[in-house]
């Protein structure tokens, strides 16, 4: 259990910060894309919304940290259990 869940929280963080492969999927349907993808809206040319991109992050940070959360407990054991004791 503790290696699958270490291996859950760690696919989730990479699947969900990944950003070219949505960008590239979803360039002609705005609809469609990840919130990665979206917070780079907020930036222009010359301009970028701050308070845009502040807002998206907080937003973008609560599944990351509910998924820890729940496999908080397993996370640990996976990671000592690697340490020699």
């Amino acid at each position: 259990k503790p290696i699958i869940s270490t291996t859950v929280i760690m696919q989730f963080i990479w699947t969900w910060n990944s950003f070219f492969v949505p960008l590239i999927f979803t360039l002609n349907k705005p609809e469609l894309r990840t919130l990665a993808v979206g917070m780079f809206s907020f930036t222009g040319e010359n301009t970028v919304d701050w308070t845009g991109m502040a807002a998206g992050a907080a937003i973008s940070l609560i599944p990351v940290i509910l998924v820890f959360i729940v496999f908080q407990r397993y996370f640990i054991n996976g990671i000592a259990g690697s340490v020699k004791g």
